[in-house]
């Protein structure tokens, strides 16, 4: 029982984690798709 609840609690900061890193990394849409001729 300790083992399964120590892999849920590492599942759950892996994902909030990997949820942060995916906030740093990606751009908003503003950004991502801004040329001279768009407007958004």
């Amino acid at each position: 029982m300790r083992a399964f609840l120590l892999a849920c609690v590492v599942a759950i900061v892996a994902a909030v984690a990997w949820a942060e890193v995916l906030n740093l990394v990606q751009q908003p849409v503003q950004q991502a798709f801004a040329t001279t001729g768009v407007r958004l």
